[in-house]
C-alpha cells in the first residue's frame, strides 16, 4: 500500500499548507535577526526540549496504547459476533425449512442493517435503534422455536445459547464503539506537541537552512502523530477503520 493510499489527499494538503505557513515566518524571524536574542539561551532551550519531548513521548505512547487496545477489541468483537451468527445458521440446519426460514431472514436483515446503517451511525455517535430492533427480532425468532420432537429440544436450547452469546458480543461491541479518548488527555497531548514545535521554531540554529529542515521535520512528525491518534480514535471512520466484512460475508452466503 502506497503513502497516497494510506494518507488521504486532504491530509496531505493540510500538511503542505502547514509547512508553507511555517516556512514564511521562520525565514522572516531569522533574516530579521530576532533569533540572535536566543543565542545565549540555546542550552536552556535544549534542556526544555528534552524535558517536554520526554513528557510528550510518554503521553503519546499511553494514548496510542489505550486507543489501539480499544480498536483491536472492537475488531475482535465484530468477528466474534458475526461468528456467532454463522454458528446460529449452521446449527439450525437440521430444522425444517419452514421452521428455519424466520431465523435465516432475521439474520440476513440484521446483517444488512449493520453494514448499511450501523457503521455510519457509530462513526457519528448516533443511536442504533434500527439495528437494535432487528436484533431483537432475531432473538425472538430463535426464542419462538418449538421442538417437534424430543430430540430437537437440545438443539433449540443450543440455538438459544448461541443467540445469547451473539447478544453479549453485540453489547460489548457497542459499548467499546462509543468510547473515545478523553478530551483532557487529547488537549494535554496537543499542548505538549505545540510546545515542542514552538521551542524548535525559536531555537537559534547557526545555519538557517538546517534550522528550516529541522522545523519542517518536527512539524511533519508532530502532524502525522496527531493524525494517527485522531484517526484511530474513531474505529468506524477515517483511514484506518474496522471492517464490516464479517457481516458482509455473512449476507453474501445467505444469497
Amino acid at each position: 500500500m502506497s503513502a497516497r493510499e494510506i494518507i488521504p489527499a486532504s491530509v496531505r494538503a493540510r500538511l503542505i499548507k502547514l509547512l508553507v505557513l511555517t516556512a514564511v515566518p521562520y525565514f522572516a524571524l531569522h533574516l530579521s535577526g530576532v533569533s540572535k536574542f536566543f543565542l545565549d539561551d540555546a542550552e536552556g532551550i535544549s534542556a526544555l526540549l528534552a524535558i517536554v519531548g520526554t513528557l510528550y513521548s510518554v503521553l503519546y505512547a499511553f494514548a496510542i496504547y489505550v486507543i489501539w487496545g480499544q480498536f483491536t477489541s472492537v475488531e475482535s468483537q465484530i468477528v466474534t459476533e458475526a461468528g456467532s451468527l454463522k454458528d446460529l445458521l449452521l446449527f439450525s440446519n437440521p430444522l425444517k425449512t419452514a421452521t428455519r426460514d424466520p431465523i435465516v431472514r432475521a439474520v440476513k436483515t440484521y446483517g444488512r442493517l449493520v453494514v448499511e446503517t450501523e457503521w455510519r451511525a457509530l462513526s457519528r455517535g448516533e443511536d442504533t435503534e434500527k439495528t437494535a430492533r432487528a436484533f431483537t427480532d432475531l432473538i425472538c425468532s430463535v426464542a419462538a422455536l418449538v421442538p417437534d420432537e424430543e430430540t430437537q429440544r437440545s438443539l433449540c436450547e443450543r440455538l438459544l445459547e448461541i443467540a445469547s452469546q451473539a447478544s453479549t458480543h453485540r453489547d460489548e461491541r457497542l459499548a467499546l464503539s462509543t468510547k473515545r479518548i478523553p478530551h483532557t488527555l487529547m488537549l494535554f497531548v496537543s499542548l505538549t506537541a505545540s510546545l515542542i514545535f514552538v521551542l524548535i521554531f525559536f531555537y537559534p540554529f547557526h545555519n538557517i537552512f538546517l534550522g528550516a529542515i529541522s522545523v519542517a521535520i518536527t512539524a511533519m512528525l508532530l502532524f502525522f502523530a496527531h493524525f494517527v491518534l485522531t484517526d484511530l480514535d474513531n474505529p468506524f471512520e477515517g483511514t484506518w477503520n474496522v471492517s464490516s466484512k464479517p457481516f458482509s460475508d455473512l449476507i453474501t452466503k445467505l444469497r
